[in-house]
């Protein structure tokens, strides 16, 4: 690769592009009905705040299953072109078929295998893959890899936090349509998330960033060799 352009526009960039327009749409839902729900609370109801309210709740029900959905794709994506990643995000070891998806897990990085874990048979293999008992390459299969333990809890952070934000907006919307006003504890809650999608956001980018690693092109340049010295004379003592 010696086209910087090849750099740019990668396999991913369209997905991630997308999966981050729309991540950035919902941090600002939230804020909106987080904000909202909190004068909400404080027993403002005039038109200004329940037009907030409804705008924040609204935009973020009808984008969260876009989000899931350019998701799911670029995950497609990562399996092909990042396996390493994707063995880490879901902590798997060794190559294997029929996966389970893992809700909870302790990745011992000494063992090379997972301490505690909880997992729905098959999942793994039908999300990753789309297909029943589909393989998925472990961790042992490659010479480098990121840090799992980091990968691993990053993303169950971020989709365990889409899933609270799905749940929240679904119940908000229904309560609006059905009732013009929510309960005060969905208002509670949505006060609580208000920088839900900031976390979820963040955590995402954990796991871009650590689940890259070691590599900045991936099989053709590492972080290390990227990283360039200083002049001697910017950082040597006066």
């Amino acid at each position: 690769m010696l086209s910087w352009w090849e750099v740019i526009f990668n396999p991913s960039m369209p997905y991630r592009l997308t999966h981050m327009l729309i991540a950035s749409g919902l941090t600002v839902a939230f804020l909106v009905a987080g904000l909202s729900a909190y004068r909400y609370l404080r027993g403002e109801r005039g038109r200004g705040v329940m037009a907030a309210l409804k705008t924040g709740v609204f935009l973020a029900a009808l984008m969260i299953p876009l989000q899931i959905f350019v998701g799911d794709m670029h995950g497609l994506n990562t399996l092909k072109h990042q396996p390493a990643k994707l063995a880490a995000i879901e902590g798997i070891w060794h190559t294997e078929k029929d996966v389970p998806l893992l809700l909870f897990a302790l990745p011992n990085a000494e063992t090379r295998s997972n301490d505690y874990a909880i997992g729905v048979p098959q999942l793994g293999s039908l999300i990753l893959t789309h297909t029943w008992g589909g393989e998925i390459k472990g961790l042992n299969e490659f010479a480098q890899h990121p840090p799992v333990a980091k990968v691993f809890w990053s993303f169950r952070v971020m989709v365990g936090m889409g899933m609270l934000m799905l749940l929240a907006s679904w119940l908000g919307a229904w309560q609006l349509k059905r009732r013009g006003e929510v309960s005060r504890g969905l208002a509670r809650l949505l006060v609580w998330m208000t920088f839900s999608g900031w976390i979820a956001t963040l955590a995402g980018w954990f796991v871009t960033e650590i689940g890259r690693q070691p590599w900045l092109v991936t099989g053709i340049l590492t972080t290390a060799q990227a990283a360039g010295r200083p002049p001697r004379r910017c950082c040597s003592p006066r």
